[in-house]
């Protein structure tokens, strides 16, 4: 397994926020954390990924425990798009996709010719090429998560990570940037974990579906079958059915 996931338990102070959560993520699969505000979606990526310490559990990602890894080292097999990232100082979108290549740099090492192609060719995946000589702190909020998208693919990483990373974004940058995540995925082993709001783009878009409520795993599969409107209906207390192959349509009564 790319990530393995055993009985982790995390609170804040008094609060319980998750309760023996065990998870196995597969190379190759998109795997898409959907659940009710405050089921711990994005507490459990953070887990994950390193940025908090679990109270009880273990996280092992390519087979060794997340805890041997050094910094530096996580940062070439992981990478992360946050919902919001706060960038102030004015980077050109040219430099802020560059530090992308920072895991594989020296101390102020400079970028080389591979590093440049590297990141042509993701911001031409990620339609951000023309904004390369502008400053982020110009961009809008949709602009700015894709020039993050487009840094975080610079790092080259075996598992991508996404916390709502594409909420800003309009319809059509969304769809675009899920479908090439799903092409990554099928073409390059790229494994993608990523919160998703919207339960529709997670049943077309992902492979497998992590269902939490209330800080416990409900229900992880495929997600063709884990998104069904029998479990929608007792997680999120809305009434769904199947339109078409995967699409979910809200039904106003329960």
């Amino acid at each position: 397994m790319m990530i393995k996931v055993e009985n982790i338990q995390f609170d804040y102070t008094a609060k319980q926020v998750l309760r023996d959560i065990s998870l196995n993520i597969r190379q190759g699969s998109f795997t898409g954390i959907v659940g009710p505000n405050g089921s711990g979606k994005t507490t459990l990526l953070n887990i994950i990924t390193g940025q908090l310490k679990a109270a009880s559990g273990n996280i092992t990602i390519k087979g060794r425990d997340i805890t041997s890894y050094k910094i530096e080292e996580l940062a070439r097999h992981i990478a992360i798009v946050p919902q919001n990232m706060d960038i102030r100082f004015p980077y050109t979108c040219l430099e802020i996709v560059g530090m992308g290549r920072t895991p594989y740099k020296a101390r102020l090492q400079g970028l080389n010719g591979e590093d440049l192609h590297i990141i042509e060719s993701v911001m031409r995946l990620t339609n951000t090429l023309d904004f390369a000589g502008r400053l982020v702190t110009e961009l809008s909020g949709g602009e700015r998560q894709r020039v993050l998208f487009a840094k975080a693919l610079a790092q080259q990483p075996e598992i991508l990570f996404l916390d709502e990373s594409f909420s800003n974004m309009d319809i059509f940058y969304s769809i675009t940037c899920l479908n090439l995540l799903k092409e990554l995925c099928a073409k390059q082993g790229l494994t993608v974990v990523a919160i998703i709001h919207d339960l529709n783009l997670a049943s077309v878009f992902c492979s497998e579906a992590v269902v939490l409520k209330a800080g416990r795993l409900v229900e992880q599969g495929p997600a063709s079958v884990v998104l069904n409107p029998e479990l929608i209906r007792d997680v999120f207390n809305i009434k769904v059915v199947r339109a078409g192959e995967t699409g979910l349509a809200v039904l106003s009564d329960l």
